[in-house]
C-alpha cells in the first residue's frame, strides 16, 4: 500500500514538474509527514542524508537542481531505505543528464526522472 501511496505521488509531482517547473509545497509536506508518521509507528529508519544534500547543494548552485526536488528526497527517506533511496537518486540523475545532453537542453524537471528510477527500484525488488 505504501508503495502505490508513494508511487501515487510521484506521478502527480511529476506532472507539475513537468508542466510548471514547481512542485506543490503541500503534496510533499503530505508524503513527508506521512511518510514520517508511518517510520515511527513501524520503527523503521528514517533516511535524511540525502534529501538534505541535496537541498544544500540547491542552495549553493543557485537553485540550478531546484529545492523541490531536495524537498521530495527528504520525503522519499521517510519511506525508502537508505540503498534504495540512493538507487533511485542515481538512476534519476543518470537518466535526467542522459535526456539533457539527447535534446541539448540545460534545464529538465528531475522529478519524472526520479519516479522512473522508483519504479525500476521497486519493480527490482518485487521480482
Amino acid at each position: 500500500m505504501s508503495v502505490l501511496w508513494v508511487f501515487l505521488h510521484l506521478l502527480i509531482l511529476s506532472w507539475e514538474d513537468m508542466k510548471d517547473q514547481m512542485l506543490s509545497f503541500w503534496l510533499l509536506l503530505e508524503l513527508l509527514l506521512t511518510g514520517l508518521l508511518t517510520a515511527l509507528w513501524n520503527g523503521r529508519e528514517i533516511v535524511w542524508f540525502p534529501g538534505l544534500f541535496l537541498l544544500v547543494v540547491g542552495k549553493l548552485s543557485g537553485e540550478r537542481i531546484g529545492l523541490g526536488d531536495g524537498w521530495l528526497l527528504l520525503a522519499l527517506g521517510m519511506w525508502l531505505p537508505y540503498g534504495m533511496l540512493m538507487e533511485i537518486l542515481f538512476l534519476g540523475l543518470l537518466a535526467g543528464a542522459g535526456y539533457g545532453i539527447l535534446s541539448g537542453k540545460k534545464e529538465i524537471p528531475l522529478v519524472p526522472f526520479f519516479t522512473v528510477g522508483f519504479v525500476l527500484t521497486v519493480w527490482g525488488t518485487i521480482i
